[in-house]
C-alpha cells in the first residue's frame, strides 16, 4: 500500500451481526455442536415459547441463546472492560440488534436457515471471508475499534465455521492490547 493511502473498510451492518449471532448461536446449541447446553432453537422450543411469547418467540429464542453463548464465551475469554465478542457487544450495538430481531421480516428471513445443522453451516459459510484457522479456544481477531469493520467479523465467522467443521471450539474476541 502506498504510504499515506487510505484503505477503505466496509462497516458492518446490524443485520449481518444479528444473522451471524443467530447462526452461531443455533449451531452451538446442544442438538447441533453442543458448545452450550441450551436448546432455544430446538424443535420443541416453539411449543414451549409460543404460549408465553406469542408475538416475540424469535426474540425469546434470540435472547436465550445469546445468554447461553455469552456465558461460555465469557468463561473462555474472560469479562472485562474493553473485551467483546459476538455475544457480548457494547450497549449501542445490543440495542440496535434487539430492535432488528423484533422485526417480522427479519424473522421470516432467518428462520429457514435454522431448519438443520447443514443448512445453518452452509449459511455461516456465506458470512466467512476466510477459512479461519485451526486454532482452538480464545482467538484475538481485533481491537475495539474493529467492531464496526465487516471484514473482521467475516474473519470471526471463518473461525467459527472452521471450529464447527473440525470439532473444535473457537471463541473470537476483540480487545485493545
Amino acid at each position: 500500500m502506498l504510504e499515506g493511502a487510505y484503505m477503505f473498510t466496509e462497516k458492518v451492518n446490524m443485520e449481518f451481526l444479528a444473522e451471524l449471532r443467530i447462526l452461531v448461536g443455533y449451531l452451538g446449541e446442544k442438538s447441533q455442536y453442543n458448545w452450550w447446553t441450551s436448546s432455544f432453537f430446538g424443535a420443541g422450543s416453539q411449543t414451549f415459547l409460543r404460549p408465553v411469547f406469542a408475538r416475540t418467540s424469535l426474540l425469546a429464542q434470540y435472547h436465550g441463546v445469546k445468554e447461553a453463548a455469552a456465558k461460555i464465551h465469557d468463561e473462555y475469554i474472560g469479562v472485562g472492560r474493553g473485551v467483546y465478542h459476538l455475544f457480548r457487544l457494547p450497549e449501542g450495538f445490543e440495542q440496535k440488534l434487539h430492535s432488528l430481531v423484533i422485526d417480522e421480516s427479519f424473522y421470516s428471513r432467518i428462520t429457514p436457515l435454522l431448519n438443520d445443522k447443514e443448512t445453518a453451516l452452509s449459511a455461516l459459510s456465506q458470512y466467512a471471508a476466510t477459512r479461519g484457522t485451526s486454532a482452538e479456544g480464545p482467538i484475538h481477531v481485533g481491537s475495539v475499534e474493529d467492531l464496526e469493520r465487516k471484514e473482521v467479523w467475516q474473519t470471526a465467522a471463518g473461525h467459527y465455521r472452521n471450529a464447527f467443521e473440525s470439532g473444535k471450539r473457537a471463541f473470537p474476541f476483540f480487545m485493545d492490547q
